[in-house]
């Protein structure tokens, strides 16, 4: 599980009990040898390769699934565009796939956030045809609440209404559905910030139980 922008693997709590209940292990990513909240995706993708074969020597696993959040998808597709094997599927929520305009005018947190400018070429590396892409979108409306407190949760309010809509206050779905050959697993009505609810793991559940 890859954690976004600016954030770290406490991203994944609510999630690593959900994952637990089920049966289902979890191994939060955090960078090491990469800055973790600020690094770029293809530092992020060269650390991954390592982590994950880490993993599987842990676990004696030949597939693994990769669950990315935010910028943690880019990462991850970076990584896959090498074409490695034994990612059965990348499951991107929130994800900017074609980037955000929030980022266009913003240098903070470099250099994770020219990864997430439009046109930028982490968006654009290809796929990898031995895994499956998901996608989980963010639609939401900031008169329905669904948005805790965060680091994010004023910018997420103060820009939704300049993104095109539908958007989940920081990354506009077309966004996170550019991609060609990715499938939506749907629609959460949660801001950004709170897109790794129980909700989205509902949403996410067969895929990662095997189920799909």
């Amino acid at each position: 599980m890859i954690h976004g922008y600016l954030a770290d693997a406490s991203t994944w709590n609510k999630w690593n009990d959900l994952l637990k209940k089920d049966g289902i292990s979890a191994y939060p990513i955090t960078f090491n040898q990469s800055d973790d909240r600020c690094g770029s995706a293809s530092d992020h993708a060269k650390e991954l390769a390592t982590k994950i074969a880490q993993i599987k020597n842990q676990t004696g696993q030949s597939k693994v699934n990769i669950v990315g959040h935010s910028k943690g998808g880019l990462d991850a597709r970076v990584y896959l565009a090498s074409g490695v094997q034994g990612i059965a599927n990348l499951i991107m929520i929130g994800t900017p796939n074609s980037g955000s305009p929030i980022a266009q005018n913003n240098n903070l947190c470099a250099p994770a956030i020219y990864d997430l400018k439009p046109g930028a070429p982490d968006t654009k590396v290809k796929m990898n045809p031995n895994t499956r892409y998901y996608t989980i979108a963010g639609d939401w409306n900031p008169q329905s609440g669904n948005c805790d407190l965060s680091l994010f949760s004023l910018t997420e309010m103060g820009t939704s209404t300049a993104l095109q809509k539908p958007n989940d206050g920081l990354v506009p779905v077309s966004s996170v559905e550019s991609l060609g050959y990715s499938h939506s697993l749907g629609h959460s009505q949660s801001c950004h910030s709170n897109l790794l609810s129980e909700y989205e793991y509902g949403l996410s559940k067969d895929i990662l139980m095997g189920k799909k």
